[in-house]
């Protein structure tokens, strides 16, 4: 097992988006976790780390390098894939403000990749737009280990809740053609994101956070798609990305940003948070909230609304204030027993949390349960405020 660790517990309250004039370019071998810690995460910058994947499974095998150009081994896949439903983003339609979805089978979609000319042309064009994305390949086939998270991400409060207690998971695998293209957005509650390129390119637009509000039109809502020129038009700081295989880009809280594959391309992702965005979090789900109470605020005198404003909540932000509270809740629990049994706690991938870093995390969760009495934020929801006012008395008891 690796021991992630930091060099002091004591957290940096305030989430920065610093940004430079260009993002910073790290090789592996040179960063270490304290100073993605420190120089990335918890100042929300983003950064490109090179080096990953060369020794993952699926870069080595999954693509056929003995022919010129590489490309995808699709009999390999076949024969170790069981042939299961797949996610698939049609880039030729737009449905709001993403693309169509539709469901393949995972071989259908694999054999319009293969070479053979038996019904070239329709294969080709089904293949130009299809975009096979958010494939749950991971919790599909726990199993297989054809990639390790690298150490850098591996405090990942999101996943190891969801993944330990079975409900869900926020790791993809992606996989697109030339010219398809995921649409301007940002990610899942605010989270983190990071992506592993493990074949071909692809180019990424990346906006600090607040550039965005830039693009806004009359109506206050934002582009499905930019471009450099768009951007530029508004006045926009952005940075443009060419990643290449084996590179992994960090995509920190609140980045808005689009991505285009300009190569056939394949890629691992994750979305997840921890203590140092875990406040962004929360305050994007309680302004998400917030705007769920204004929208049905003509229902106030309804029975029951507060409990009616969590149900829109979970269905327009993927969570509610108890979903938010069970993981904080979780991740707590799991490092104060590692205080009073001394029993390790592992992360995803068998990685393990040193001393200092189960402190931070501690103290991080202590400050935000405080914000949260404080605010009066649970007022409307009195077993959510008993949770956290229970929670709090185990810290203490610990600390």
């Amino acid at each position: 097992m690796d021991v992630i660790e930091i060099d002091s517990h004591t957290p940096d309250t305030t989430q920065r988006s610093d940004h430079h004039d260009t993002i910073e370019r790290v090789a592996l071998k040179n960063i270490t976790y304290e100073l993605f810690f420190r120089n990335f995460m918890q100042p929300n910058r983003a950064v490109v780390v090179e080096g990953v994947a060369t020794d993952w499974q699926c870069y080595q095998r999954w693509i056929d390098r003995t022919v010129a150009p590489p490309k995808l081994d699709v009999s390999y896949l076949k024969g170790i894939l069981p042939n299961v439903p797949v996610p698939v983003a049609d880039c030729g339609k737009q449905h709001y403000n993403s693309h169509e979805k539709i469901e393949l089978a995972l071989y259908d979609f694999l054999q319009s990749w293969e070479s053979d000319e038996t019904n070239a042309d329709q294969r080709q064009r089904q293949r130009n737009r299809y975009y096979l994305k958010d494939w749950h390949l991971r919790s599909e086939l726990p199993q297989y280990s054809f990639y390790r998270t690298p150490a850098l991400f591996a405090s990942d409060w999101l996943n190891e809740y969801l993944v330990e207690n079975g409900s869900d998971d926020y790791r993809f695998v992606y996989i697109g053609p030339k010219g398809t293209w995921t649409a301007f957005h940002a990610d899942v509650f605010g989270s983190y994101s990071w992506s592993v390129n493990i074949f071909g390119r692809k180019l990424w637009y990346l906006l600090p956070p607040g550039e965005e509000q830039k693009l806004l039109n009359s109506r206050r809502n934002l582009p499905f798609i930019v471009t450099e020129q768009t951007l530029q038009d508004a006045g926009v700081v952005f940075f443009s990305i060419l990643q290449e295989a084996g590179e992994a880009i960090f995509v920190p809280s609140g980045w808005y940003h689009q991505v285009q594959n300009v190569e056939d391309a394949i890629s691992v992702n994750h979305n997840w948070f921890n203590g140092c965005n875990v406040g962004t979090i929360w305050n994007n789900l309680r302004g998400a909230l917030d705007d769920v109470r204004r929208e049905i605020d003509d229902c106030r005198d309804m029975d029951n609304f507060d409990e009616h404003c969590q149900v829109m909540l979970k269905a327009s932000f993927g969570i509610d204030y108890a979903d938010f509270l069970a993981i904080i809740q979780y991740v707590c629990d799991k490092r104060l027993a590692s205080f009073k049994e001394g029993s390790t706690v592992q992360q995803i991938d068998n990685y393990v949390l040193g001393g200092k870093h189960l402190m931070y995390d501690l103290i991080t969760i202590r400050n935000l349960l405080m914000e949260i009495e404080e605010q009066d934020s649970l007022a409307y929801y009195p077993a959510l405020n008993d949770l956290v006012l229970s929670c709090l008395k185990r810290i203490e008891a610990v600390l």
